[in-house]
């Protein structure tokens, strides 16, 4: 699985390269953004992950729970992240709004005012209901994820924007996000990096590869 995954990871770098993409027919982006929609709306695990690989991977649950289309205006997301043995005290939450372009998809993300007050509302929605975009500040546009489509693989690729420019400095240090994504139907994985703007190194963030989720449920 892990030896798959990178490779894929590797076809990322033509995404970089590419100043656009083939355009493509409203319809099928349509049945794009369908899929995406339905693919990662749910609750994810990497239980396997952790049991194979207990020294490296503590067992995470990520949920991805469908919010109101005119909340935002857009298919939108609230996402908890949470350690197994803290369901209802996420360590990390969120809200993802997606926009469709003509030659991809764009994940916007949404920080949570007070996320304390919505704890646990990826598992039970209604702890969700005062949720609105006036408890949300958008972040900047430079830090969205765009995900294209590999028709041949059914699987969707998010990377960070390109350009270094989402910038996070972490102890004094100049570093840039660099997010890659795997999404289809059942797998879902995640790899956050922080590189050093000047060469590229990594800084902060996993060094044996993105977490690797299975779901095991669908909202």
């Amino acid at each position: 699985m892990f030896v798959n995954i990178l490779n894929i990871f590797k076809k990322i770098n033509l995404i970089e390269n590419k100043s656009r993409i083939c355009k493509k027919k409203t319809l099928k982006m349509s049945k794009e953004m369908e899929n995406f929609v339905s693919y990662i709306s749910g609750e994810w695990s990497n239980k396997k992950q952790s049991q194979d690989f207990p020294a490296l991977w503590a067992h995470i649950h990520v949920c991805y729970r469908p919010l109101p289309f005119d909340m935002l205006g857009m298919h939108s997301f609230y996402i908890e992240s949470a350690f197994d043995y803290m369901i209802d005290k996420p360590y990390k939450t969120a809200v993802m709004g997606l926009n469709r372009k003509e030659n991809f998809i764009e994940a916007k993300n949404f920080r949570v005012i007070k996320p304390e007050e919505y704890w646990f509302g990826s598992h039970d929605d209604s702890l969700l209901k005062t949720l609105n975009k006036d408890r949300l500040i958008e972040t900047p546009s430079i830090c969205s994820t765009i995900f294209e489509y590999k028709t041949d693989e059914n699987i969707f690729i998010g990377i960070t924007k390109p350009g270094k420019k989402c910038i996070i400095n972490v102890d004094n240090k100049k570093t840039y996000l660099d997010s890659r994504i795997t999404l289809s139907k059942d797998e879902y994985t995640s790899w956050d990096i922080g590189r050093d703007v000047e060469d590229d190194s990594q800084i902060w963030g996993a060094t044996s590869g993105p977490f690797c989720f299975s779901k095991i449920r669908s909202f």
